[in-house]
């Protein structure tokens, strides 16, 4: 496959998006990429709202905390 995909985040924390642009055509690689994307936000939501994970001035999308809960 020949083409691209470029991923840019926005927003604030109450409202974070995930931009996309592709050129070409996707395959399972790219897919993989996506889904990885949206599981990683379903998981990160859900540790905000049940308090495991608060957001910090120096980790405020919380997302470290959230690897470093992988990594252990």
């Amino acid at each position: 496959m020949k083409g691209s995909m470029t991923f840019w985040f926005s927003g604030d924390l109450s409202d974070c998006r995930v931009h996309i642009s592709k050129e070409g055509e996707l395959d399972s690689g790219d897919l993989q990429v996506i889904v990885t994307l949206l599981e990683q936000d379903i998981k990160l939501s859900y540790r905000i709202a049940s308090g495991e994970i608060t957001p910090t001035a120096s980790d405020p999308t919380g997302i470290r905390q959230l690897h470093n809960h992988w990594s252990n």
